[in-house]
C-alpha cells in the first residue's frame, strides 16, 4: 500500500540553521577584522614614510645652513661653517622648516609641534592647525672644531602608541 503522506519533503532545522548562521558569521567577522588591521597597518605605512620624509628634510635644512655658510664665507667677511648651527659639547636642540630657514634654539619636543598649512606643508608657524608630526634637531659638537653631529627625530601619535623615526648625519667644515 503506498504511502499518502505528502510531507517527505527535506528542510533545514531549527538547529542546522543555528550552526550555518554562526560559521557565516565567524567568517564575516573574520573578514571585517582583517579589513580593519589591514587599514591600520596602510595608516602607519603612510605616517612612517611621512616621518621619514620630515625627517629628511630637517637634515636637509640643516646642511643647507652649512652650505649657505659656506658660500658667504669670503677673505673680506669671514663666516664660520657652523654659523647658527653651533651645537654643544652636550646637544643644543633646534627646530627649523622650509620657511624659517634659520634654525631657532628650543628646550625640547613639546616646542618642535609641526603645522600643517593650506598647500599641505609641514612648518611651525603657529597660525596653522597642528599636525600629529613634530621635528626636533639635535645638533652636537663633534670632537674637533670642524664637525658636528646632526640629528632630526620625528615623533607623531596614532592609536594611543607613539612612534619615532631618527635620522643622523655628520657634517664637516668644508675649508678643512
Amino acid at each position: 500500500m503506498k504511502s499518502l503522506n505528502k510531507n517527505n519533503k527535506s528542510a533545514f532545522s531549527l538547529l542546522e540553521t543555528i550552526v550555518v548562521l554562526f560559521i557565516v558569521s565567524v567568517g564575516l567577522v573574520s573578514i571585517l577584522s582583517l579589513t580593519v588591521d589591514s587599514v591600520r597597518a596602510q595608516n602607519l605605512n603612510k605616517n612612517s614614510f611621512v616621518a621619514y620624509r620630515l625627517s629628511l628634510e630637517g637634515l636637509e635644512l640643516i646642511k643647507n645652513v652649512r652650505d649657505s655658510n659656506f658660500i658667504q664665507n669670503t677673505s673680506s667677511t669671514p663666516v664660520a661653517w657652523n654659523l647658527g648651527i653651533e651645537g654643544t659639547a652636550t646637544s643644543t636642540k633646534y627646530k627649523v622648516d622650509y620657511v624659517s630657514t634659520t634654525p631657532i634654539i628650543i628646550s625640547g619636543m613639546s616646542e618642535a609641534r609641526l603645522r600643517l598649512d593650506t598647500d599641505n606643508f609641514y612648518l611651525h608657524n603657529d597660525i596653522y592647525p597642528n599636525s600629529i608630526f613634530s621635528r626636533l634637531i639635535t645638533i652636537t659638537a663633534g670632537g674637533t672644531a670642524a664637525s658636528s653631529t646632526v640629528s632630526s627625530l620625528v615623533e607623531w601619535l596614532d592609536q594611543g602608541q607613539v612612534y619615532q623615526v631618527e635620522l643622523t648625519s655628520i657634517l664637516y667644515d668644508w675649508s678643512y
